[in-house]
């Protein structure tokens, strides 16, 4: 095909025809302009398909992590009831007649924490890849952006509570006895006072 537009363009040199090469030349221009369009278009939708399965594969990772939190929440929501409920178990030793040799161990079952997680692995991933703007939709891409700030918040307030109610307070009032109840040498629970609501 290049030698053919060659040959084309020596016969019209050679005729002295060059009114017609120069129509020929803006053709031959227009040509070359036309196909580079065409390979830049070619170019863009293939970057836009590319993009298209990206943003497709990094929404599914999101639906994945949502799931798996919205687990991690419920075993949260249940522990914490729980420890509602030997809280509540606990107040039981108001009554004078309760067995209070089982304390030490209700005592120590409210020491426990539980830390909460947050899980976060496509969000870190898209951001440490600058990946943000695979999500089309800038509403949606708002929105998800506010989930895990507001996800960072609750992880830190939880947390937050854990270290200062068990650690710092609970927890060193059950070890410290503030109860009024110690071991004796025998190695069982002396019990020196009554419960009272108080």
């Amino acid at each position: 095909m290049v030698s053919a537009i060659r040959k084309i363009r020596k016969r019209l040199l050679e005729q002295n025809r060059f009114k017609r090469y120069i129509f020929y030349a803006i053709g031959e221009i227009f040509l070359v302009v036309i196909g580079i369009l065409l390979a830049l278009q070619i170019n863009t939708w293939s970057k836009e398909n590319h993009n298209l399965k990206l943003e497709k594969a990094l929404l599914e990772d999101f639906k994945s992590d949502f799931i798996i939190q919205k687990e991690l929440i419920n075993e949260q929501i249940d522990y914490e009831i729980g420890i509602m409920a030997k809280i509540d178990s606990a107040l039981q030793f108001m009554n004078p007649n309760y067995d209070k040799a089982t304390l030490p161990r209700k005592l120590h079952e409210l020491t426990a924490r539980r830390t909460f997680k947050a899980n976060r692995a496509t969000f870190n991933n898209m951001i440490a890849s600058g990946s943000v703007n695979l999500i089309s939709n800038a509403s949606l891409q708002n929105t998800i952006v506010r989930y895990f700030q507001r996800l960072d918040y609750v992880e830190s307030v939880v947390n937050n509570n854990n270290l200062y109610m068990v650690n710092s307070n609970f927890g060193k009032f059950a070890s410290n006895n503030a109860m009024g109840f110690q071991i004796g040498k025998s190695g069982k629970l002396v019990d020196t006072i009554n419960f009272t609501n108080e």
